[in-house]
């Protein structure tokens, strides 16, 4: 009895590899005509009109991961740039778009660490989505 219990604590021990997502958190300086967004366990996305500034979604996880991240953003007007950082600004992924940007990466991400998704509009009009999934070994 007490190895199935055992065998039972360790599965749901490897399955326990959560990413900890926070925010949209606005730096200074924000100015929009429309927003609208969404952050959850696994994602987060948005809608602008008139965006100029930046924001960030924090994540963290509980222990070092392979994370998938699938980005995706449609432009009509102005321009969105977004990227993955971590504390000390080191980047992981980047892009910039004027019309529409899609983008598949996988990341390690360290336990321990804090990391930004973090998103700057000048002028922009359109949206972005950005999901994200721990990686299987």
């Amino acid at each position: 009895m007490k190895s199935i219990v055992f065998l039972l604590l360790c599965a749901i021990s490897l399955n326990a590899q959560t990413i900890k997502s926070s925010g949209t958190h606005f730096l200074d300086g924000i100015k929009d005509k429309s927003w609208a967004n969404a952050n959850g366990e696994n994602f987060a996305n948005a809608k602008f009109k008139s965006y100029t500034g930046t924001c960030y979604t924090l994540l963290e996880v509980d222990e070092t991961v392979e994370v998938s991240f699938q980005a995706f953003s449609i432009i009509k007007a102005g321009r969105l740039e977004f990227k993955l950082i971590d504390e000390k600004e080191n980047q992981y992924f980047y892009c910039s778009a004027t019309k529409e940007c899609e983008l598949l990466k996988d990341v390690i991400l360290e336990k321990g660490k804090k990391y930004k998704l973090l998103f700057t509009g000048t002028n922009a009009n359109g949206n972005y989505e950005v999901t994200w999934k721990i990686r299987k070994k």
